[in-house]
């Protein structure tokens, strides 16, 4: 990011297992309730039910684009709601939206249904879509769609991004897929994570267009950068957090920014001893960077492993710990790590602006 355009983050908008909406979300985070509960009908190799964190609000038969379409427009409609009555938003914003990779129980074919479902939940909204590109990357999908939409307003491409991410695990193909490779939390993994399902949105602008809309700032986006792993999850090779510490190298490590402590870490550190182990690795190199770098912030204890909403989520709870008095400090880090190998970081910084 090489150009002067500050990018703001304006509104949040959340669903989760622990919440219908971002305060609740937020507060229940805070509070350290857990969503995670057995699954109603669906059974793991040992005979006992998964264990998951699901949206009480939705039939748990509803699967495929129905289900991450019900997860995506309540907190669509949520960011939207401090641009009711602008007229000037009816010109379009482009929605960036994070999605799971390719995997059992997703297809691309379930992205573009995705997409559809959202264009015609669009008219319904005070905000319209001119377009909405898809980030279909996993864990970093959300952080990578926040890093184009940053990079895009900062170079004045863009005036407002909305940026977000859908994930849900609970899929019959999908869950028996995790259990199959050990990724699912039970008797059976030692190494494994509760499945969660979710999203997050968060409304980017520059500071012209707050002025031009009267939009408040919750939060400044300092940097963003994403990078890649060759030591992937289910690879051969050791991962010793080269990808990681890149690009939090990237976002903290410029020299242009000020040489202040990163406050507070969200990341999507899940009960995966190689999640664990990669950050290990970085905080080696990077702990002079920290307040602490061992104080991180997992909120898939809570509500599960939330995929390609993560990043979004994240974003939203820096900003709301910041409204409510409770941070740590104004600095929070945010980064993810999808199964491919595509990193990515972002430095929040919710100092009123």
């Amino acid at each position: 990011m090489t150009t002067s355009r500050s990018v703001d983050v304006v509104a949040t908008g959340a669903r989760t297992p622990i919440g219908l909406h971002c305060a609740a979300s937020a507060a229940a985070y805070r509070g350290r309730i857990s969503g995670v509960r057995e699954h109603p009908f669906m059974i793991d190799r040992a005979g006992n039910p998964m264990i998951g964190a699901l949206d009480s609000e939705i039939d748990p038969d509803m699967t495929g684009p129905d289900r991450f379409l019900a997860l995506a427009i309540p907190a669509l409609r949520e960011v939207c709601e401090p641009l009711t009555g602008q007229p000037t938003t009816r010109s379009g914003v482009p929605l960036y939206l994070g999605l799971p990779e390719v995997r059992p129980g997703f297809t691309m074919h379930d992205a573009e249904a995705i997409r559809l479902g959202l264009q015609q939940a669009g008219s319904s909204l005070p905000i319209y879509f001119p377009e909405i590109d898809l980030f279909p990357h996993g864990h970093a999908a959300g952080l990578s769609a926040l890093w184009s939409a940053a990079e895009k307003i900062r170079k004045g491409t863009l005036d407002a991004c909305l940026v977000g991410g859908v994930d849900s695990y609970f899929h019959p193909d999908t869950m028996e897929w995790l259990d199959d490779n050990l990724q699912l939390a039970g008797a059976l993994a030692r190494s494994a994570f509760v499945p969660g399902e979710g999203a997050g949105f968060c409304l980017l602008m520059s500071r012209e267009a707050c002025a031009r809309w009267h939009a408040e700032a919750l939060g400044r986006i300092v940097a963003a950068a994403l990078g890649n792993e060759p030591a992937v999850i289910k690879g051969p090779e050791l991962c010793l957090g080269i990808g990681l510490t890149s690009v939090i190298r990237g976002v903290i490590g410029q020299p242009q920014l000020p040489q202040e402590r990163i406050n507070a870490i969200f990341c999507d550190i899940n009960g995966e001893r190689y999640r664990s182990e990669e950050w290990g690795f970085a905080c080696l190199r990077l702990s002079q960077y920290f307040d602490d770098p061992a104080a991180y912030g997992s909120p898939a204890d809570c509500w599960g492993d939330m995929g390609a909403a993560s990043g979004p989520l994240f974003v939203m709870l820096a900003c709301h710990a910041a409204r409510r008095g409770c941070a740590s400090g104004p600095r929070t880090l945010i980064w993810a790590s999808s199964e491919s190998g595509l990193r990515a970081a972002a430095l929040l910084d919710t100092r009123r602006c």
